[in-house]
C-alpha cells in the first residue's frame, strides 16, 4: 500500500515537472523529455542539447550549381548561402532539425536532417508566379490563362502603406489607373479615373466590387483587403455589361485559415502640417503695395503721409500700433493628428473558417473643426456543410462621424486685410478685428456655437452564400446581398459666422439633410470545368443578376433660431425662410450572362463572354442591351522551338480581346419628363403675394434615349525573364464610345421651356476616342542572404478626345470637337504691357502694367480691339496629364526594410487660384507673399500693376492668370522598418513584431515656378491644401 502511494506521488510530480517545462518551454524550439531511471525511486530532466555541422550541394533542375542560395535553419535567423560551386556548410544549433532552401524563380524546400550524409538538393522551378489565382468577374483563373488586362495588387502592397483608404494605396502602382487626392480635408475621398475620361455627362468612375458585391471601397478598412484586381479592357469587364464602360475594380476581403487561430493587431499614430500654401504679405510686402497703387493713381508720386493709404477708421491705428496680423498662422496654427487601431483575428478547422475585426480611425485635421472618427467592424465566416456544400457570409458596418470647416477659411485667411487685432482683450475672438476695414475675422467660425456643419453615416454591406459542388468541377453559388447606407448632415451658421455676415442674412441659419440608401442583390453563378481529350481544358460559366436600389432624401432649412446652443436640432424655432423639400428614387436591373474558357495544351488561349442587360429607367424597346467579349492569348514561351530559351525566358504571351461595354448612366427616367419643388411652410414672398408651394421644370423626357456603349480593343504582352526575377506587362488600348448620353438643349420654339428658359433633353449624341499604352515592370535586383533589392515601374500615357458633337462645339460648356472632354477656355494670357509698348497697348483700351491678351485680331473703325468672350476666347489646355509614372523601391538588410514611391504626373494644365487673389485694386485686401507685379522698374513682372480702383484700366482677362502646366514630381512615401529577430520573439510567443516610420509627401517638384508654393495635385481648385505626413506605427503578429 505504502508502495502504491509513493508511486503515485512519484507520477503526480513527474506531471507537475512536464508542465512547468512546457509551459517555461512553450515558445522555444529546445525539445525537452522527462525520463525516470527507475520506475519508483528516481527522476530525471534531460534537455537534448546535441548540435552538428551540416554540409551539402544545391543543383539547379539541370544539374547545374545554384550561387547565393538561401540556407536558414527554419525557426532561426542562423543562415549562409551557396558558394560559386552551389556548396554550402552551416551549423545547426540545439534541438533544430530543419533548414529551409530558397532561392528566386524557385520553389523554396524544407529539409529534415536526419543522419551526417552530405545533402544534394535539386531545386524545383517555381511557376507559382503563373500559377497564381487571379480573381475575375464571377470567378477567378490562373494568371497563366489569363487573356484580358488585369492587375492584381496583394494584401502586403496595400497594408505596407498606412492609409485611411484603399485606393490612396494603389496611387502610382497600377498602370492605366489615375488616382489624386485633391484635398487635404480630414477623411477626404480621392479621385479616380482609369483609362481617361469616356462620357460627358455619364459616369467616369470604375465599378467597386467588394467581395462579390457592388460596393464603396472608401467604407472598406484597409487592413480587412486580400487582394485588389483592376480590370482594365473589354474582354475582362464586359462580364459586367452596362456597369463595366469604366474599368472594374474587385476587392476581396481576408478569409479564414484553417490552423491555429492567428491574432494581428497593427497601430500607427502620425502627425502633419501642410505641405504647401503660400501666406499673405507681410507687412512691409502689404504697405509697398498700397504706395505703388497711390503712385499709379497719383501722377508716378508716392504719399507723402501713410494716413493718406490708410484713411478708414481703425486701420491707421492698427498700422500705427503694429498690429500685424498673418492670417495664414492663425488658422493654420496646430498640427493634425491621425489615430489608426486595428485588431483581427483569423484561423479555423476543416469545417468552420473565421476573420473577423476591429478598426478605429480618427482624423484631427489641421484646422479648428476639421475631422473624422471611423468606427468599422467586420465578420466573415466560411461553413462546411458536406464535402460537397458549404455556405457563408460577409458582413461590414462602418459608423462615421466627421465636422466639416468651410474651405473658403483659406482663401479668407490668405486675402483678408493683414491689419488689426485677431483677439480681443480676454482671449476672444474679436469680430470686428478692424471696424469699419469692411472685412470679417477668418477665424470668426470657430467660436463657439458659429459655425457647425456634421455628417454622422451608418454603412452596412453583407453578403450570404450556399454553395455546391455536386459533381467533380461542377459548382453553382448563389448569393444574397445587401447594401444600406443613411446619413445626417446638419448645418448651423451662426449670428456672426463668416456664411452669415459675408452673405447679408444677419440671422442664424440651420438646415437638415437625411439622405438613405438601400441595395439588394441576388446573385447565381454555375460553372463547369472540364477536360476533354487531354489537352482541351473548357470552362463554362453561366450568371443571373438581379438588383434593386432605392435612394431617398430630405431637407429642412430655417432662419432665425434665437438660441445659438440649439444648432441644427430646432429648427422648429426659425421664424423665417422655412424650407421643406424630398425626393425618392427606384431603379431594378436584371441581367443574364454567359462566358467560356478554353485552351489547348495550356498554349492556345480563348475567352468569350456575353451579358444581356434590363434597366428599368430607360424605355420601353431600349430598355436591353447585349455586351459581348472576346479575347485570345498565346503562350509563345511552352512552344516546342522555345526550348533553347528556358533557361532565361520564363513567360512569353501574346494577349489580344475586343468588347463591348455600356453605360445606362443616370439613374432617374430620361425618357420621362422631370420636375422639381420646394415647399415653404411660413410662404415666400413674389412681387405682392406669398407662395407656399414652388414647382419648377427640369428636364424634358425623350422615350428614344438608350445606352451609352464603348467598343474597346486591347493588345497585350506578357513577358518573364530568369525564373521571375524579371516581369514585364505592355498593353496598348483604343477606346471609342457612341451614342453618348447628351443633355441637349431645345430650341425655344419647340416650347419646352420652364421658367422662360428651353428646357434640356437627354439624347444619345456624339462620340469620343481614348487610347494610350501602359507599362508594368517588376524587378528582383539583388537578393542575397542579408540585402534585397526589388523595383516596380508603372507607366500609362492616355490621349483622349471627342470625335463628334450633334451641334458642334458647345462653348458655354467648353465642349470642342478634336479636343479633351475636359478643356480650360478663357482668355490666354501673353504677358503685361511694357512702356515701350504704350501705343500698341491703346489699341485694346490698354496702358502699360495692364495684361496683355491674345485675341483674334479684329478692329472697329477707330482702331480699337475690345477684348469679348464671344470671339477672345481660347482653348488654353487640358486637365488630364500626358502620362503618369510610378517608381517603388524596396530594400531589407537583416532586419531592417526601407522603402520608398515616387509618382510623377506630367503634362497637363491646373488652374491656381492662389495666384489670382492678386488684388490690383488694393481695396483692403491682402494678397499672397512674393506676388510679383509690374511697377515701372519691375516690368518682367508676371502680375498687372497695382492701382486704387480705377486707376487699373482693364481688368479683363484677370481670371488667366491662373491657368498653368500643373506637371509635378513627387516623393510620395519613405518607410523605414525593423522587424525584431524571430529567436527573440519566440520566447514571448510572438511571431512578428515590426516597427516603422513613414514620411507621406515630403518632397516636392513642380515644373512651373508659380505652382512651388502649393502642391499641384490640388489640381489648383480651391480645396483644403494637401498635407506632409509623418507616421510611426507597429504590427504585431501573435
Amino acid at each position: 500500500m505504502r508502495d502504491y502511494a509513493f508511486v503515485e506521488v512519484w507520477k503526480a510530480q513527474h506531471r507537475r515537472i512536464s508542465m512547468i517545462l512546457g509551459i517555461t518551454l512553450l515558445c522555444s524550439p529546445i525539445p525537452y523529455s522527462v525520463q525516470a531511471e527507475d520506475g519508483v525511486s528516481n527522476t530525471m530532466v534531460q534537455i537534448v542539447t546535441q548540435a552538428k555541422t551540416v554540409k551539402g550541394t544545391v543543383l539547379d533542375e539541370n544539374g547545374e550549381p545554384l550561387i547565393g542560395v538561401s540556407i536558414v535553419v527554419k525557426g532561426t535567423s542562423t543562415g549562409t548561402i551557396t558558394d560559386f560551386d552551389g556548396k554550402f556548410s552551416i551549423d545547426l544549433p540545439a534541438g533544430s532539425k530543419e533548414l529551409l532552401i530558397s532561392y528566386i524563380g524557385y520553389k523554396d524546400q524544407t529539409i529534415t536532417i536526419t543522419g551526417n550524409v552530405p545533402l544534394n538538393v535539386k531545386m524545383v522551378p517555381d511557376t507559382q508566379a503563373l500559377d497564381e489565382v487571379v480573381v475575375i468577374g464571377y470567378g477567378t483563373v490562373k494568371k497563366r490563362d489569363l487573356t484580358g488586362a488585369v492587375t492584381s495588387v496583394k494584401s502586403g502592397d496595400i497594408t505596407a502603406s498606412p492609409v485611411n483608404n484603399p485606393m490612396e494605396a494603389l496611387q502610382g502602382k497600377v498602370a492605366g489607373l489615375d488616382i489624386m487626392k485633391s484635398s487635404g480635408k480630414a477623411g477626404a475621398d480621392v479621385d479616380i479615373q482609369l483609362r481617361g475620361t469616356r462620357s460627358i455627362y455619364g459616369s467616369n468612375s470604375p465599378l467597386f466590387i467588394i467581395d462579390g458585391i457592388q460596393g464603396s471601397y472608401n467604407q472598406v478598412n484597409p487592413a480587412d483587403i486580400e487582394s485588389i484586381e483592376v480590370l482594365k479592357d473589354a474582354s475582362s469587364t464586359a462580364i459586367y455589361g452596362s456597369a463595366g464602360a469604366n474599368g472594374v475594380v474587385i476587392i476581396t476581403t481576408k478569409q479564414g485559415k484553417t490552423g491555429k487561430a492567428t491574432v494581428n493587431f497593427d497601430a500607427y499614430v502620425g502627425v502633419s502640417g501642410f505641405a504647401k500654401f503660400p501666406h499673405g504679405m507681410t507687412g512691409d510686402e502689404y504697405v509697398n503695395l498700397k504706395k505703388e497703387a497711390w503712385r499709379t493713381k497719383n501722377n508716378e508720386e508716392y504719399p507723402e503721409f501713410m494716413s493718406t493709404i490708410f484713411n478708414k477708421p481703425g486701420v491707421l491705428e492698427a498700422y500705427e500700433a503694429g498690429k500685424w496680423i498673418d492670417w495664414v498662422d492663425e488658422v493654420m496654427g496646430k498640427n493634425g493628428v491621425q489615430q489608426n487601431y486595428n485588431l483581427s483575428i483569423t484561423g479555423g478547422t476543416e469545417k468552420t473558417k473565421i476573420f473577423a475585426s476591429l478598426n478605429y480611425n480618427n482624423e484631427e485635421g489641421l484646422i479648428e473643426n476639421d475631422n473624422r472618427k471611423r468606427y468599422s467592424m467586420r465578420l466573415n465566416l466560411d461553413q462546411s456543410i458536406f464535402s460537397w456544400a458549404k455556405v457563408g457570409f460577409n458582413t461590414n458596418l462602418t459608423y462615421t462621424d466627421g465636422n466639416s470647416r468651410n474651405q473658403g477659411v483659406f482663401v479668407n485667411a490668405l486675402t483678408f486685410l493683414p491689419l488689426g487685432d485677431a483677439y480681443d482683450a480676454d482671449g476672444n475672438i474679436n469680430y470686428e478685428y478692424c471696424k469699419d476695414g469692411g472685412k470679417v475675422n477668418p477665424m470668426a467660425d470657430e467660436a463657439k456655437d458659429q459655425y457647425v456643419n456634421n455628417t454622422r453615416s451608418t454603412y452596412f454591406t453583407g453578403n450570404a452564400y450556399l454553395e455546391l459542388t455536386p459533381l467533380k468541377g461542377l459548382t453553382f453559388k448563389s448569393v444574397l446581398g445587401t447594401t444600406l447606407s443613411n446619413s445626417r448632415n446638419g448645418v448651423f451658421f451662426g449670428e456672426k459666422s463668416i456664411a452669415n455676415i459675408t452673405s447679408g442674412y444677419q440671422a442664424p441659419l440651420a438646415e437638415i439633410y437625411n439622405s438613405a440608401s438601400y441595395a439588394y442583390r441576388w446573385e447565381n453563378v454555375i460553372t463547369y470545368n472540364f477536360t476533354l481529350a487531354r489537352d482541351h481544358n473548357f470552362g463554362v460559366t453561366g450568371i443571373t443578376s438581379w438588383s434593386k436600389n432605392q435612394d431617398e432624401a430630405n431637407e429642412s432649412h430655417a432662419q432665425g433660431q434665437e438660441l445659438a446652443a440649439q444648432s441644427f436640432h430646432n429648427l422648429g424655432a426659425g421664424t423665417e425662410k422655412v424650407q421643406v423639400a424630398s425626393s425618392f428614387s427606384q431603379t431594378q436591373s436584371m441581367s443574364y450572362a454567359f462566358r467560356l474558357n478554353y485552351s489547348y495544351k495550356g498554349k492556345y488561349l480563348f475567352t468569350f463572354s456575353n451579358r444581356w442587360d434590363g434597366v428599368s429607367h430607360l424605355a420601353v424597346g431600349h430598355k436591353w442591351d447585349a455586351f459581348p467579349a472576346a479575347a485570345i492569348g498565346w503562350r509563345i514561351s511552352d512552344e516546342a522551338f522555345m526550348e533553347k530559351t528556358q533557361n532565361w525566358l520564363s513567360n512569353l504571351k501574346l494577349r489580344a480581346g475586343y468588347g463591348v461595354t455600356g453605360n445606362s448612366g443616370r439613374k432617374d427616367a430620361a425618357y420621362s419628363s422631370t420636375t422639381g419643388s420646394y415647399t415653404y411652410p411660413k410662404g415666400v414672398g413674389f412681387g405682392n403675394s406669398a407662395a407656399g408651394h414652388i414647382q419648377y421644370g427640369g428636364t424634358y423626357g425623350n422615350p428614344d434615349v438608350g445606352w451609352e456603349k464603348s467598343y474597346n480593343t486591347n493588345i497585350g504582352i506578357d513577358l518573364g525573364l530568369f525564373n521571375g526575377r524579371v516581369n514585364f506587362t505592355f498593353d496598348w488600348y483604343n477606346t471609342d464610345t457612341k451614342d453618348l448620353l447628351y443633355a441637349r438643349t431645345m430650341p425655344i420654339t419647340s416650347g419646352i421651356a420652364a421658367w422662360g428658359s428651353p428646357m434640356k433633353a437627354w439624347q444619345n449624341l456624339g462620340e469620343t476616342n481614348n487610347k494610350g499604352i501602359e507599362l508594368s515592370l517588376n524587378t528582383q535586383n539583388i537578393v542575397k542572404k542579408n540585402f534585397t533589392w526589388s523595383s516596380n515601374v508603372t507607366f500609362t500615357a492616355n490621349k483622349e478626345k471627342i470625335v463628334s458633337l450633334p451641334d458642334g462645339d458647345v462653348k458655354d460648356e467648353k465642349l470642342f470637337e478634336g479636343e479633351a472632354i475636359s478643356v480650360f477656355y478663357d482668355y490666354k494670357y501673353l504677358g503685361i504691357w511694357s512702356t515701350t509698348e504704350a501705343e500698341e497697348a491703346a489699341k485694346y483700351n490698354c496702358k502699360p502694367g495692364d495684361i496683355k491678351l491674345a485675341t483674334d485680331g479684329s478692329f472697329n473703325d477707330n482702331g480699337i480691339h475690345t477684348y469679348s468672350n464671344k470671339t477672345d476666347y481660347f482653348i488654353l489646355g487640358k486637365k488630364t496629364p500626358d502620362w503618369i509614372l510610378g517608381f517603388q523601391n524596396n530594400f531589407t538588410y537583416r532586419d531592417f526594410d526601407l522603402s520608398f514611391f515616387i509618382m510623377a504626373r506630367w503634362g497637363y494644365m491646373v488652374n491656381n487660384d492662389v495666384i489670382t487673389r492678386y488684388n490690383p485694386t488694393t481695396s483692403w485686401d491682402n494678397s499672397p507673399t512674393g506676388s510679383d507685379y509690374w511697377t515701372p522698374e519691375n516690368q518682367g513682372a508676371y502680375l498687372p500693376r497695382p492701382g486704387l480702383h480705377d486707376a487699373v484700366s482693364n481688368y479683363t482677362g484677370f481670371t488667366s492668370l491662373g491657368y498653368m502646366d500643373g506637371s509635378y514630381i513627387k516623393v510620395k512615401n519613405i518607410t523605414l522598418g525593423y522587424s525584431l529577430p524571430k529567436k527573440w520573439l519566440s520566447k514571448i510567443c510572438m511571431e512578428k513584431l515590426r516597427v516603422y516610420a513613414t514620411a507621406y509627401d515630403p518632397f516636392i517638384f513642380a515644373k512651373e515656378k508659380l505652382m512651388r508654393d502649393l502642391d499641384p495635385e490640388r489640381n489648383g481648385a480651391s480645396n483644403f491644401p494637401l498635407t506632409k505626413r509623418f507616421v510611426f506605427g507597429v504590427n504585431v503578429t501573435f
